[in-house]
């Protein structure tokens, strides 16, 4: 089906924009919204930002204070290459009515790139503010009405015949005395001048169309948030095999890989996938050899064809989601030595421990936190069989050791509905698991529909790129150094995710899922210094 083309106030100035910078893209698939759960000064916020569907349009912006007597709530969007000081006044939001602690606002958008959402909190605790990252760009071409598209059509008819009618009034009586009638030489000039202006304005109608197809299939392609394509390439060495990612697109338009930032440490979070089953899943860290190259040691994984998604930020605050299916070859070289509490219950192994690491010196290693998962797929191929129903509700999935890790509010998740997603870790014995950080976190998570319209990697402060938050304090802070806002006078946020105290086996992601359907989660954990995976099938139900 044609897109219709959008309107030229909602096309011509992203379109401008894109062609002075890099073509844009939203870090996950199919999940625009962006969440924080953290602290902002003395406040507890769970705070959600719905992007608009095109530029210029207003970001949907709602925040949730834990804490009573809040006397204000404002909201600044900061774009990167305008800074702090080239901003507009923050808006102040609203309190929902029916709500005690939920305020709202509306957040204009003119001009595609990286924001930050300044969220400043007004209340017994003194001011607090905090930062959330949002990508801005269009999402969606917007469709003209059948409606509108004949008005426009009508309307433009008009002016075509009244601007040839002028026309021909000029060339037959311009020159004319008021009230002498035109001769016959009069009314051929009055033709020649018809015959002029529908030619000309026709030409000039042609052009118009020519470019406006041109702008807006320019923003089909580049204006819109879509991950990025990149290749791949599988090469079998004698005892590995090696996984290299090179950008499809290495024109001079497009952003070089060496302007990245690392993201809990790593330039690339790269997770494998293997379909239709998704039995295989993989958390890995590449290197970079080059400006326009990943690669990495392949872990003992499964053949069979993956999906690859990889995250990444660039120096101005942009994350970006990279995309390949690749197809892996039977594994090679020595089978890994795990421990032999490296099992789970039924004996299957569902974890890898990578060797120990070697050298950039001209070769693809295995980086110190990659991890991964081997599971085994049910009779419908999308099923885990360590995953059980609670008796209390919930959902509980067996890791390794004897371990489990107890997902407490499934039943209640729906799609539309912002919550964070309750994880317990609990030891063989039945006691608490003491989480320790995984890169930074106390875990990380996956989200995957089953048809693979979703996906999205999640952390307990949000679904946004702590790389691009921390870009945004960095250049705060070298613009003016007195100010300590941005990091919201406290520590780094990675080790403050909560003001309120959190039992030591717990840990809770922020998210919506954006449609009903089948999903599939993958939570890392990391427990007596072993990275494990709880993985949950999951039917989200429509919310009310």
């Amino acid at each position: 089906m044609v897109e219709q083309i959008a309107p030229m106030k909602r096309v011509l100035l992203p379109i401008v924009v894109l062609l002075v910078v890099a073509p844009l893209a939203f870090a996950h698939v199919g999940s625009p919204n962006v969440f924080f759960e953290g602290r902002a000064g003395g406040y507890s916020v769970y705070a959600v930002v719905r992007p608009p569907a095109a530029l210029p349009g207003a970001a949907q912006v709602s925040v949730r204070v834990q804490q009573l007597d809040i006397r204000s709530v404002s909201l600044l969007p900061v774009m990167w290459q305008a800074g702090r000081q080239g901003s507009p006044q923050p808006i102040a939001a609203q309190r929902v009515a029916g709500e005690t602690n939920l305020w709202s606002a509306e957040v204009w958008l003119l001009r595609p790139g990286s924001y930050t959402m300044q969220i400043g909190i007004e209340g017994p605790r003194g001011l607090g503010e905090a930062t959330v990252p949002v990508n801005a760009v269009g999402m969606q071409s917007q469709q003209m009405k059948p409606g509108l598209r004949v008005i426009l059509l009508v309307s433009g008819l008009l002016l075509f015949l009244s601007a040839v009618f002028i026309v021909v009034a000029i060339a037959r009586e311009g020159c004319l005395d008021p009230g002498t009638k035109p001769t016959a030489l009069h009314h051929v000039r009055g033709r020649w001048g018809a015959g002029f202006a529908v030619l000309l304005l026709t030409a000039g109608v042609a052009l118009g169309a020519i470019r406006w197809h041109s702008m807006a299939l320019a923003y089909r392609t580049q204006g819109i948030q879509k991950p990025e394509p990149v290749t791949v390439a599988v090469r079998a060495k004698t005892d590995r095999a090696i996984l290299e990612l090179r950008q499809a697109d290495q024109s001079v338009s497009s952003p070089s890989w060496t302007a990245l930032v690392p993201d809990h440490g790593k330039l690339m979070h790269l997770f494998l996938i293997r379909e239709p089953g998704l039995d295989v899943f993989a958390h890995l860290h590449p290197f970079r050899p080059d400006a326009h190259t990943f690669a990495l040691d392949v872990p003992r994984l499964p053949a069979g064809g993956y999906q690859l998604y990889g995250d990444v930020t660039y120096e101005n605050g942009i994350s970006q989601t990279l995309i390949a299916r690749v197809t892996l070859p039977e594994p090679v070289g020595a089978p890994l030595a795990l421990p032999p509490l490296a099992t789970d219950l039924a004996g299957e192994v569902i974890c890898g421990l990578p060797p120990a690491l070697g050298t950039n010196a001209g070769q693809a290693i295995r980086d110190m936190d990659d991890s991964w998962h081997v599971g085994q797929t049910g009779p419908t191929g999308f099923a885990n069989r360590a995953t059980v129903k609670h008796s209390a509700g919930g959902l509980v999935s067996r890791l390794m050791g004897g371990h489990t890790l107890f997902f407490e509010n499934a039943d209640a998740v729906a799609a539309g509905h912002e919550t964070s997603l309750r994880f317990a870790a609990f030891a063989p014995d039945g006691g608490e698991a003491v989480l320790q950080l995984y890169m930074g976190m106390l875990g990380h998570a996956a989200v995957r529909q089953a048809d693979g319209s979703v996906f999205a990697h999640l952390h307990p402060l949000g679904s946004f790129s702590m790389a691009s938050q921390e870009a945004f304090r960095r250049r705060d802070s070298a613009i003016d150094p007195t100010n300590d806002t941005a990091a919201g006078n406290s520590p780094s946020p990675m080790s403050l995710p909560s003001l309120e105290k959190t039992p030591p086996n717990r840990v809770s992601f922020p998210y919506q899922f954006p449609k009903p359907g089948p999903y599939r989660l993958w939570i890392q954990v990391r427990i007596a210094g072993r990275v494990l995976t709880g993985v949950y099938d999951v039917e989200i139900k429509a919310g009310a």
